[in-house]
Parts: structure tokens; C-alpha cells; sequence
């Protein structure tokens, strides 16, 4: 295989990588009614369900960023399916809260290990225009997350159990894992830098740098967010806006849908606008979307669909970022940035079970908009420290 051909072999292998992310990462929010009523669980345990899942997925992307160092990026990409067949597998067969809690977290660690790993792996193959491809990449976490409550909800709606339709997901997951198999990633190709390797304390001093920490603020309210949404969207379409099982489920299809749209696009733009200025822009629009969509009536349900748009270009365009500001080890600084991002994750479906449970679904999803709110704070802040980073 040229040189050539071995670099799109490895990229198709990334755009997997992503693809079975979201594939699997949102199987949680269509299965998740069924998972209540059958297990009968509160809102609370749902959340607590959740916290789980991203507390794996906040360990994974912090020590896959090292093991990715020490053992390469492709044992990495295949932890995370063995992960991944595990924990469906036992999540599937769980019938109380604590072995739910256990086998999702291994499903974490496995959702945090690939996006670790194919956002490291691209960055470093297509150095340049970093910012489209990581769009394109985040675009095939679009599909399958646009893939994943269409079929979810024909099955569901067919009769067939919740476990069941986690069980087929493995029809999924073992294939891409033998193609992560067949992957080699010659050193002098995955090298992110000329200086690869550094220090600890030059990783301290980049990680310590105002920039960088507001961009952990950034993707850590981001994540929070998406994940909030991907969590509790169907549950509250159904409760709140009186939507049926199936049309939940065709909206937050359609929402994915957008989000796939929106990062195919702004690999074209993003990098000519500017990487700060454009997460301004589409943070704006996701806040105001989520006010129309969460309290308006229920024709107005459409705008949480459109708030996928404005989510799109928000995480890769801030990995971008990031990327921007490495200096050393890629895999530990980008282990360390999507950690935050696991935090996020970990906290927002959490809280807003709690807050479901006390104050009613709406209240409990307009804590997205404080997340935004978070988001659109912090990069004004930015900004003004560091008035040339768009250009």
C-alpha cells in the first residue's frame, strides 16, 4: 500500500472510529423510556445511569491520551471496541442499578477512547486545514447518531425489547473493531509535531495557559450540553410536548441530522471565518434555539431539532483550537481537553435528572441554556486576552 493509500485507509478508519461513536454514544436517548419503565427508575437513576457512562468516559480520555504515548494510537482504537463488546453486552443483560452502573461505565470508556483516538489520528495525518477535517470527521458521529434513533425506534416500536436492540448494536461494533485491526500507523505519519515528546513541564506550562483553560471551560459547558440533549430530548419531547414514542424519535433523528448537515458545511467555512469567532456565533444560535424550543408551545418543538445545527461545528472546531495551542505530546494535552469534555458530560444529564425530579422536565432542560450561556462568557473572555486568535 503507497504511502497515499495508507493515509485515506487510516482516515476511513477515523471516520469509523466516529461513526460507531455516535452510532453507540446515542443509544441512550431513544431506549432510555423503555429502560425507566422496564427497570422502573426515576429520572434520578436515569441521570445517575448516565454520570456513569461519561465517568468512564472521562477516564478513558485521560489515560488513553497516555497510553496512545506509550503503546500507540491503534492499541487505543482497539481497547475501545473490546470495551465497547464488554460493556453492551453486560449493560444488556442488567437488571439492577448497580450493574447498569458498572457496565456502562466500561461502555464509556470505550465511547472516550475512540473519540480520543480518531481526533489524535487525524489531526496528525491532515495537519493542515485541520479545522475542516475534524468537522468532517465530527460529520460521521453525525450519521451515526442520525442512524442510531431511526433504527432504535422501528425496533422499539416493533416490540422488540430495549436489551435487544443494544445486543444488535454488536453487528456494529465487532466489524469496525477488526478494521481498526487491519490498521498500521507508521510513526513518521501519526508524528503531530516534529517534537513529539516533551517534558512534564512543558505540558503544565501549555495546559496552565489562560487560552487553553478557557478552552477547557468552553468544551466542558459544550459537552454538558450535547450530552444533556442526547440524554433527556426524546424523554421530554414525549412528557412535555406530548410527542408519541415514534415522532420523539423521528425528531431526534432529525436533530442529528442537522448536527451531520452543520459539520459538513462548516468544514468549508470555519477555517475562513475564524475557529473562535465562528464557536461565538453558533453558541448564540444554539441558546436561543433551546429558549424557543424548550418554552414555547409544542409546534415550537422544532427548534430543539435546529439546535443540532448550531451544535455542530462547536466540538471540532474547538478540538481545533486546542490543536493550535500543542506544544509536545498531543496524545496527553488532547487527553487532558477532551477530560474536560468528559466532566461535562458526567454533569450535565446528571444535574438535569435532579432537577427534572425537582422542579419538572422544562426547568430542567433550560439548564442548556445556562450551559451556552457558559460557553458564549468564556469565548468573549478569550477574546479580549487574545484579541488575534481568529486570524
Amino acid at each position: 500500500m503507497t504511502g497515499k493509500h495508507r493515509i485515506w485507509y487510516i482516515t476511513a478508519g477515523c471516520f469509523l472510529s466516529y461513526f460507531l461513536f455516535g452510532f453507540i454514544d446515542n443509544l441512550k436517548g431513544p431506549v432510555l423510556p423503555a429502560l425507566l419503565a422496564d427497570a422502573d427508575f426515576n429520572y434520578s437513576d436515569g441521570g445517575t445511569i448516565i454520570f456513569s457512562e461519561y465517568t468512564g468516559f472521562f477516564a478513558a480520555t485521560f489515560l488513553a491520551g497516555l497510553l496512545s504515548d506509550l503503546f500507540g494510537k491503534k492499541f487505543t482504537l482497539i481497547l475501545s471496541g473490546i470495551c465497547l463488546i464488554f460493556g453492551v453486552v453486560g449493560y444488556a443483560s442488567s437488571s439492577s442499578l448497580i450493574f447498569f452502573i458498572v457496565f456502562i461505565f466500561f461502555i464509556g470508556l470505550g465511547l472516550g477512547s475512540l473519540e480520543l483516538s480518531g481526533s489524535n489520528i487525524i489531526s496528525g495525518v491532515h495537519v493542515k486545514n485541520s479545522g475542516r477535517y475534524l468537522n468532517l470527521l465530527n460529520a460521521f458521529y453525525g450519521a451515526g447518531s442520525v442512524l442510531t434513533p431511526v433504527l432504535a425506534g422501528i425496533l422499539l416500536n416493533s416490540g422488540i425489547s430495549w436489551r435487544a436492540v443494544y445486543r444488535y448494536s454488536l453487528m456494529v461494533i465487532i466489524p469496525v473493531t477488526l478494521y481498526f485491526m487491519t490498521m498500521r500507523l507508521p510513526r513518521e505519519e501519526m508524528k503531530y509535531k516534529p517534537a513529539e515528546k516533551s517534558g512534564f513541564r512543558d505540558i503544565i506550562q501549555t495546559v496552565s495557559r489562560k487560552e487553553v483553560i478557557l478552552m477547557y471551560i468552553v468544551i466542558f459547558a459544550y459537552v454538558a450540553a450535547e450530552i444533556c440533549m442526547a440524554t433527556w430530548m426524546v424523554e421530554f419531547l414525549q412528557r412535555s410536548k406530548h410527542i408519541s414514542a415514534a415522532g420523539s424519535s423521528i425528531y431526534f433523528s432529525v436533530y442529528f441530522a442537522c448536527m451531520t448537515a452543520g459539520r459538513l458545511l462548516g468544514s468549508l467555512f470555519v477555517d475562513r471565518i475564524g475557529h473562535v469567532k465562528s464557536l461565538l456565533i453558533f453558541s448564540s444560535m444554539a441558546a436561543i434555539c433551546l429558549a424557543f424550543g424548550i418554552f414555547g408551545p409544542q409546534t415550537a418543538a422544532f427548534f430543539l431539532v435546529l439546535t443540532g445545527f448550531c451544535f455542530s461545528i462547536i466540538f471540532p472546531t474547538a478540538t481545533a483550537v486546542v490543536t493550535g495551542y500543542s506544544s509536545g505530546s498531543s496524545g496527553t494535552l488532547l487527553g487532558l481537553f477532551f477530560a474536560f469534555g468528559g466532566l461535562g458530560g458526567m454533569t450535565g444529564p446528571w444535574l438535569t435528572g435532579i432537577m427534572n425530579d425537582l422542579l419538572g422536565l422544562k426547568w430542567g432542560m433550560s439548564v442548556n441554556i445556562i450551559f451556552c450561556a457558559v460557553i458564549m462568557i468564556t469565548l468573549i473572555i478569550l477574546r479580549r486576552i487574545k484579541p488575534g486568535t481568529d486570524k
